[in-house]
C-alpha cells in the first residue's frame, strides 16, 4: 500500500552569526550542540536529518536547507546556539519549505534568546509559519513541547503530495462530505482522483472463490467469531480484495467510498475492507501499517482521519454521534460497521455479525464487526466549513468499558464507542457540525492545534 512509511522526518540546522570576531570557545561551543540537539529530537521517535556542521552565513544556511528539501523533511528546526543574523535564517526557511521550529539554546552564557526572538520575528515578517522553543536539550517539559509542535506541523506537510480517493459521488444528500478538489490542491497539496464504485464491484467477481475462502479462512482464526452466512462472507472479501487493487493500481493515499444506499442492493457493502484497511493489526497480507478508509464519500471525513494519522500513526475511526448523555457528558459513536478492529479489546473480542440496516434492500447482506470498545483515553476531531471556512473540532475524552449487551439500546449487530468527554456539558453539541466524527487512541489535542495553525483552521475546542 502506499505510504507505509509513518516516519517524521525532521531537518536540523544550527546556527550562529557569521562574525569573524567571535572567540574559537564560542564556535566549539555552538559546534557541540549539533549532536545534542540531534539526539534529543531523535529521542521523540523522529528521524533526523542534518548536514554535520553548523551554518553561520547565507551561503551555508541556504545549501544545507535546499539539501534538506530535497530529503523530503516535514518540519525544519533551527537551533540558534546563540546571536545570529535572521536574514540568513529566512532564506534557509523559504529554501526548506517547510514550517519551522525556532529553538533559542537557554544556557545562560549564549544569550540564545536574543538570537531565537529575532529570527522568529524575521518568519513572521516575511510570513513563513513558524513556532519558537526555548529550553534546554535535555529539559523533558520542552521535549514535550518540541514534539508538539513536531507532529502537528507533520500532520499539516504529511498530506503534501498525497492522492485522495473517492469511489462514487455525493452520498444520501450529505452537503459536509462534499469538497472542491482546486482548494484541497492549493490549501492542503492533495490531489483529487475518482474511481467508479462499480469497477471496485467487477474486479471483485473476478476472484476465485478459492482465494477468497482460504481468506475467510484467516480470518475465522483471526476472530472471536463469524456469524454471517459464507456468501456475503466471500462477497466482502472479494470487495477487499478489488479495492486493495484500486488504492495500488492508482496510488492512492487515503481514500472514501460511497457506498451507501445503493450497494446493499447491488452487491453486497465495504465493512470488511474497511475495517481491515484502517487496522494497524496483521490485514490478512502481512501488512501492519493503518490506511485511511472512510465512508459515504466523505471527504472531509476521510482528510480529518489522515490528519490524525499523520499525528499518531495509529488507527483511525470513522463513527458517527449516535446519542449524547447530557448528565454523564458521554457520547456513544456507532457507524454501519465500518469501524477498524483496533479499537477492540482484541480481535477475538470481536464478532462479524449481519448487517441489519433497515432502510437498505440487501441483495444478499452485509457483514459488521461486532464489539465495544476498549477503554482508553480518546481523541475526537473533525473537519467542517463555515461558509467556506475551514473549523476543527478538538476534544478528548475516556473510552468506558460496557458490557456488550449495553448495545442492544441502539444497534445489537454494530461496533460501538462510549466515550465519556473532558469538555464542559452542552458544549460538545454546539460545536457539532456533523453526523461523523473521527477517532483516534491517546491525547493529540496540542499537535491538532499546531496542525490547524500551519493550515489556517479555525480550532473549536469545546
Amino acid at each position: 500500500m502506499p505510504r507505509t512509511d509513518k516516519t517524521t522526518r525532521v531537518g536540523l540546522i544550527v546556527t550562529m552569526s557569521q562574525d569573524e570576531t567571535w572567540p574559537d570557545s564560542i564556535v566549539n561551543r555552538v559546534k557541540a550542540y549539533l549532536p545534542e540537539v540531534r539526539n534529543s529530537i531523535e529521542s521523540l521517535g523522529m528521524n533526523v536529518v542534518d548536514c554535520g556542521a553548523i551554518a553561520r552565513t547565507g551561503q551555508q544556511m541556504t545549501g544545507q536547507a535546499e539539501k534538506l528539501r530535497r530529503e523530503s523533511i516535514h518540519a525544519l528546526v533551527i537551533y540558534v546556539g546563540t546571536w545570529t543574523y535572521s536574514n540568513t535564517a529566512v532564506m534557509a526557511a523559504i529554501r526548506a519549505d517547510v514550517p519551522v521550529v525556532v529553538w533559542a539554546s537557554s544556557k545562560l552564557e549564549t544569550f540564545g534568546i536574543v538570537g531565537g526572538s529575532i529570527v522568529r520575528g524575521a518568519l513572521e515578517e516575511v510570513g513563513v509559519s513558524n513556532f519558537i522553543l526555548y529550553g534546554d536539550v535535555a529539559d523533558p517539559a520542552t521535549l514535550v513541547k518540541l514534539k508538539h509542535y513536531l507532529l502537528g506541523i507533520a500532520g499539516a506537510t504529511k498530506l503534501r503530495g498525497m492522492i485522495y480517493g473517492e469511489g462514487g459521488g455525493r452520498s444520501m444528500g450529505m452537503y459536509t462530505a462534499r469538497i472542491d478538489p482546486s482548494e484541497w490542491m492549493s490549501r492542503f497539496g492533495v490531489d483529487v482522483d475518482n474511481f467508479d464504485q462499480v469497477d471496485v464491484i467487477r474486479r471483485a467477481e473476478k476472484y476465485p472463490k478459492a482465494e477468497a475462502e482460504k481468506f475467510l479462512g484467516w480470518m475465522r482464526s483471526e476472530f472471536g467469531g463469524v456469524e454471517v452466512r459464507d456468501e456475503v462472507m466471500l462477497a466482502q472479501i472479494r470487495m477487499y480484495f478489488a479495492l486493495r487493487d484500486v488504492i495500488k493500481e492508482k496510488n492512492y493515499d487515503f481514500i472514501a467510498v460511497k457506498c451507501l444506499p445503493e450497494l446493499p442492493s447491488c452487491y453486497t457493502t465495504f465493512c470488511v475492507a474497511h475495517a481491515l484497511l484502517n487496522d494497524t493489526a496483521d490485514d490478512g497480507f502481512g501488512g501492519r501499517s493503518s490506511y485511511v478508509a472512510a465512508c459515504e464519500a466523505d471527504a472531509n471525513g476521510a482528510l480529518t482521519m489522515q490528519i490524525l494519522n499523520n499525528i499518531s500513526g495509529g488507527a483511525t475511526m470513522f463513527t458517527d454521534v449516535l446519542y449524547y448523555d447530557y448528565a454523564e457528558n458521554m457520547v456513544r459513536m456507532c457507524n454501519c460497521g465500518s469501524q477498524p478492529t483496533d479499537f477492540a479489546a482484541s480481535r477475538k473480542n470481536v464478532t462479524w455479525v449481519t448487517e441489519g440496516l433497515r432502510e437498505f434492500d440487501w441483495v444478499m447482506g452485509g457483514a459488521c464487526p461486532r464489539y465495544v470498545g476498549k477503554p482508553g483515553l480518546l481523541t475526537v476531531a473533525r473537519l467542517s466549513r463555515v461558509k467556506g471556512r475551514y473549523v476543527m473540532l478538538i476534544a478528548t475524552g475516556n473510552a468506558l468499558e460496557m458490557p456488550l449487551e449495553k448495545i442492544k439500546e441502539t444497534n445489537s449487530q454494530q461496533p460501538h464507542v462510549f466515550v465519556k468527554l473532558d469538555c464542559p456539558q452542552d458544549r460538545f453539541v454546539e460545536s457539532l457540525r456533523s453526523n461523523h466524527i473521527h477517532v483516534t487512541q491517546g491525547d493529540w489535542k496540542a499537535e491538532l492545534l499546531v496542525t490547524c495553525k500551519v493550515l489556517d483552521i479555525e480550532p473549536v475546542v469545546p
